[in-house]
C-alpha cells in the first residue's frame, strides 16, 4: 500500500504544475491575442463564445503537444524517467509458491485466433522458466452456442497440446451482466484468493514470458505497486487502415507513452489490459460505481478501466505505467467503419467519466485522465462549433466592411497578420509531435525498424495525409456520437471486429454516403463565396469530408495494406524482425481448433467424447429440468435445427440434459430421426464418424 508522502510525489505535484501552467498559459496569450483581433468587429457575446470554445481547444491540443515534447527529451537522455521509487528500481526474484492467475475474458471470439494466442503467451513463459508461477483462465461470457463448444473444444486441445490440465482453465458465465469488468469480478470473487496477482488480457491480447516474469519481479519488489500497465503495441493487421494505425502507434506512441509516464508516475493510467494487477486490493477497492439515473450517462458504467486505476490509487495503491516493457502487442480494429464502432462505445463511456470528476479522495491524475478521455471525444463537437462560428464572425466581418469576402478572415483585417500567426501555432501544435518523432528515430538510427529513413519519411508523409483526410470524418461521426449519448441513446459492448473484413462499397455508401454528399455540398455553397485561394483553408475539411466512402473503402482493403508493406511503407519493427511469439501465434492458428464435421451442437450431442467433455463442465440445473425435459422431447420429435439458439443454450447449461438427450439419440430407430442426426444405419454399424476432438 502506498505509503505517506512517497518520493515520487514531489516529482509529481512540480511535474504537474508545470503541465498546467504549460496548459494554461499558452492558451490564455492566444486567447488574447485573438482577443485583439475580434474586439472591434464582433458583438461581444459572439467573441465571448469564440474565445471559449478556441481556448478550450488550444488547451487540450496543448497537453498532447507538452506530453509528446517531454516524452522526447525524456528518450533523449537514453535512462528513461527514474525517479525514486519507481518500479523498475526495485525487482525482487518472486517468492516459492507464489501464483499469478493470467485472465482472458472472451466474447464471441474468433476461437482459433483466442486459444492461437493463449498458447503463445504460455509457451513464451515456458522458455522463460517461469511457468511454474502462472495459471490461465479462458473466462466466457460467449452467448453464440457455437462458439461456445468451440471455445471448450480448443480449451481441451490447449490442455492436451501442453499438458496444461490443472494449469489452464475454463469457465463460461450464464449471466453475463457487467461484461468484461463482471467477468472479471467474477473471477475475483470466485479464485480471487488463492492468486497474489493477476494479469488481465484482451481476446487478441499476447505477451511474452520474459515481460510477464519482470513485471512479477516488480511486484513482488514494490508492495505498495496495485496495477503495473505496460504499452501495448498493435500488430498483425494487414489492411490499409489498421497498418496505418500501426505503424502511427509505433512511430508516434514512445513519444507520448515516455511524456505521460513523466506526468504520472505512480499515479498512472490502466487500459484493462496487458497489466498485472493486485488481486487482494483490486477485489475489495475497485467494484465499479452505479450512476444514478438512466442510461447512458447513468447506470453501469461502459468504460471501467480509467476507473477503476482511480479507484485503486484513492485506497492508497500506486498505478505505474511502464512503457519501457516490451513484449506486448494487441492488434486495432482493421477498418475506418470498425474503428468508429469501438468509438462510440467510448464515447459513452468516457462522457460517463465526468460525473466523477468530484468524487471524493480522486488524485489530481486520474481527474485529468477523465477530463481528457472526454475531450477526445468533446473537441470534435467544439471543433465543428469552432468552424462555425469562424465563419460566423467571418460573415459579420464583411457586413461591417472589414473583409473583402465572407468565410475569408485570416490575415485580412487590416493588414494585421496576427490570425495567421494562431493558425501556424495551431498547425504547429498538432504536427510537432510527428516531426519529433521522426527525429527521434534519426537520432537513435533506428530508421531500420520502419524500412530505412526514406520509406520512414515517405510513410510519415503518407500517413499524415491520411490522419487531415480522416481527421473530419471523426469529428461530424464523434459529433454525432456526444450529441446522441446527451440524448439518451446507449449503446452496449459488444464483440469487436478482430480479422482483416473488407468494407464493401455498398456499406461504405450506407454508413459514410451522407458524409460524402455533406462534403460535396459544402463545398459547392462556399466556393463561389471564398474564391480558389481562400477555398484551400476549407479544402482538407470539405475534402475530406468528400472523400468519406472512398476512404472507408478503399483503406479496409488487405491487398493495399500487403501492397504497401511490399513496397515497405507503414512498416514496424515486428514485421522486419518478428519477435518468437508472433510467430508461435502464425503457427498456432491451424492447429487450435479441432474440427468440426457441422453443427457443433449435434456433434456435442452425437459424440461421445464431446458430449462427456461437455457434461463435465456443466452443471444440474434442477430448475431448469421442467423446461429443458420438454426441449429434449422436442428435439428428439423434430430434430436439432427446430431449436433457436435460446433454445440450444439451455439445453447445453444442463448437465443432465445433456446426458438424456444423447442417450435418446443413440437409442432411436426410426431412419429419419437418426438422419437429422448425423446418424444412419449402415449393414453392419451406424455410419456416422466423430470429428476428431
Amino acid at each position: 500500500m502506498r505509503t505517506a508522502g512517497p518520493l515520487w510525489q514531489r516529482f509529481s505535484q512540480s511535474r504537474r504544475r508545470w503541465l498546467t501552467a504549460l496548459i494554461v498559459l499558452p492558451a490564455a496569450i492566444l486567447g488574447l491575442v485573438l482577443h485583439h483581433f475580434l474586439v472591434n468587429d464582433l458583438p461581444v457575446s459572439l467573441e465571448v463564445l469564440t474565445l471559449t470554445v478556441f481556448v478550450l481547444l488550444f488547451a487540450w491540443i496543448s497537453a498532447g503537444f507538452w506530453t509528446a515534447v517531454v516524452g522526447f527529451l525524456v528518450l533523449l537522455r537514453a535512462r528513461g524517467d527514474t525517479v525514486p521509487g519507481a518500479p523498475e528500481a526495485r525487482r525482487q526474484a518472486p517468492r516459492a509458491g507464489v501464483r499469478v492467475a493470467v485472465l482472458m475474458p472472451i466474447y464471441n471470439e474468433d476461437v482459433a485466433r483466442v486459444a492461437a494466442g493463449l498458447r503463445a503467451t504460455y509457451r513464451s513463459l515456458e522458455r522463460a522458466g517461469a511457468l511454474q508461477h502462472f495459471e490461465f483462465f479462458l473466462l466466457s461470457d460467449t452467448r453464440d452456442p457455437a462458439i461456445w463448444l468451440r471455445e471448450e473444444l480448443a480449451w481441451s486441445n490447449l490442455c492436451q497440446q501442453l499438458d496444461g490440465f490443472g494449469r489452464i482453465h475454463y469457465r463460461r458465465r450464464p449471466v453475463n451482466n457487467k461484461a468484461k469488468s463482471g467477468n472479471v469480478a467474477d473471477f475475483c470473487r470466485r479464485w480471487g484468493k488463492g492468486f497474489e496477482y493477476m494479469v488481465v488480457l484482451d481476446a487478441d491480447s499476447i505477451m511474452s514470458g520474459e515481460t510477464l516474469y519482470r513485471m512479477l519481479e516488480m511486484m513482488e519488489g514494490n508492495p505498495q505497486v496495485g496495477i503495473l500497465q505496460t504499452n501495448p503495441v498493435a500488430v498483425n493487421r494487414e489492411t490499409l487502415y489498421a497498418r496505418l494505425q500501426q505503424f502511427a502507434q509505433q512511430l508516434y506512441g514512445p513519444l507520448f507513452s515516455a511524456g505521460l509516464r513523466f506526468w504520472q508516475l505512480g499515479d498512472g493510467h490502466y487500459i484493462g489490459h496487458n497489466a498485472m494487477l493486485r488481486t487482494a486490493p483490486f477485489t475489495e477497492f475497485c467494484a465499479l460505481p452505479v450512476l444514478p439515473g438512466k442510461a447512458p450517462l447513468g447506470g453501469a458504467l461502459l468504460s471501467h478501466d480509467f476507473v477503476e486505476a482511480a479507484l485503486m490509487a484513492r485506497a492508497g495503491w500506486e498505478v505505474w505505467f511502464v512503457p519501457d516493457l516490451g513484449g506486448s502487442y494487441e492488434e486495432v480494429p482493421p477498418t475506418l467503419l470498425d474503428d468508429l464502432k469501438r468509438d462510440r462505445r467510448w464515447a459513452q463511456g468516457n462522457l460517463q467519466h465526468l460525473r466523477l470528476l468530484a468524487g471524493d479522495g480522486l488524485q489530481s491524475a486520474h481527474r485529468f485522465l477523465f477530463i481528457n478521455g472526454a475531450m477526445s471525444f468533446l473537441a470534435a463537437p467544439l471543433w465543428g462549433l469552432f468552424l462555425g462560428l469562424g465563419a460566423l464572425a467571418s460573415w459579420q466581418m464583411w457586413r461591417q466592411g472589414s473583409l473583402a469576402d465572407p468565410l475569408a478572415w485570416a490575415g485580412q483585417g487590416d493588414g494585421d497578420p496576427l490570425p495567421l500567426w494562431l493558425i501556424g501555432i495551431t498547425v504547429l501544435f498538432l504536427l510537432g509531435p510527428k516531426l519529433l518523432a521522426v527525429l527521434w528515430i534519426g537520432l537513435r538510427g533506428g530508421a531500420r525498424q520502419f524500412g530505412g529513413l526514406p520509406r520512414l519519411f515517405l510513410s510519415t508523409i503518407l500517413e499524415s495525409v491520411f490522419s487531415i483526410l480522416l481527421a473530419p470524418v471523426r469529428m461530424v461521426f464523434h459529433s454525432l456520437f456526444v450529441i446522441q449519448t446527451l440524448r439518451g441513446r446507449s449503446v452496449q459492448w459488444g464483440a469487436q471486429v478482430r480479422e482483416d473484413a473488407e468494407t464493401t462499397w455498398s456499406v461504405a455508401w450506407q454508413n459514410f454516403g451522407w458524409c460524402s454528399a455533406a462534403g460535396v455540398g459544402s463545398a459547392a455553397v462556399i466556393y463561389p463565396f471564398v474564391g480558389g485561394w481562400h477555398f484551400l483553408w476549407l479544402l482538407p475539411v470539405v475534402g475530406g469530408l468528400a472523400l468519406a466512402v472512398p476512404l472507408a473503402a478503399l483503406t479496409s482493403r488487405p491487398s493495399w495494406g500487403r501492397w504497401a508493406r511490399a513496397h515497405g511503407l507503414f512498416l514496424i519493427s515486428e514485421e522486419v524482425r518478428r519477435p518468437q511469439e508472433l510467430l508461435d501465434l502464425d503457427a498456432g492458428v491451424a492447429d487450435a481448433l479441432p474440427s468440426i464435421r457441422g453443427d457443433a451442437f449435434v456433434e456435442a450431442v452425437v459424440d461421445p467424447s464431446f458430449n462427456a467433455l461437455h457434461s463435465a463442465l456443466q452443471r444440474d440445473r434442477s430448475g431448469l429440468w421442467g423446461r429443458c425435459a420438454g426441449l429434449v422431447h422436442k428435439a428428439l420429435a423434430e430434430g436439432p435445427e427446430c431449436l433457436s439458439r435460446r433454445e440450444r443454450n439451455l439445453i447445453l447449461s444442463d448437465r443432465q440434459s445433456m446426458l438424456t438427450l444423447h442417450r435418446a439419440v443413440w437409442s432411436l430407430e426410426d431412419p429419419r430421426q437418426l438422419a437429422a442426426w448425423g446418424l444412419g444405419r449402415g449393414p453392419a454399424d451406424d455410419t456416422w464418424v466423430p470429428s476428431e476432438h
